[in-house]
């Protein structure tokens, strides 16, 4: 409901000044990323972690895993750490990320529309029962967890 007649300013909204959005670090010329995720994209393209995850860390195992790739690229892929068993969720703030980090990784698995094909689901449920000691979580975000 409007209390002044269209076209008149108050004292208020005369006044009143917006707050600055954000232009993006880009498009103000900066060129330095501004966090550690930033910087990782970067070093180097996400995508390229598939090959050091085949031809390295598959075969030199959990410790060979540089940091920046497994808490950042790997995520590109659908790959998350897990956490320690026993590090309940209000301590996840205060330690270090190598703190919480179990070696299993969880595995999501985008659903597009939310449907599956029954051939799909079996594929799914094979991987689980292989990979994921047979377990795997339906979200109610279209999503796969193993």
């Amino acid at each position: 409901m409007r209390m002044t007649p269209p076209g008149t300013t108050t004292a208020t909204s005369a006044t009143r000044t917006r707050a600055r959005r954000g232009e993006g670090q880009w498009a103000l010329g900066y060129r330095e990323p501004l966090n550690s995720n930033e910087q990782a994209k970067k070093d180097d393209d996400a995508l390229n972690v598939r090959a050091r995850i085949e031809n390295i860390y598959a075969h030199r195992g959990f410790a060979s895993i540089d940091p920046s790739d497994l808490r950042n690229r790997f995520r590109w892929w659908g790959l998350y750490t897990q956490r320690r068993p026993g590090i309940d969720g209000g301590r996840t703030a205060v330690l270090e990320p190598h703190e919480l980090d179990d070696e299993y990784f969880m595995l999501r698995i985008r659903i597009d529309g939310g449907q599956l094909t029954t051939e799909q689901l079996r594929t799914i449920a094979d991987i689980s029962t292989t990979y994921a000691r047979d377990t795997a979580d339906v979200t109610d975000r279209q999503n796969i967890q193993l």
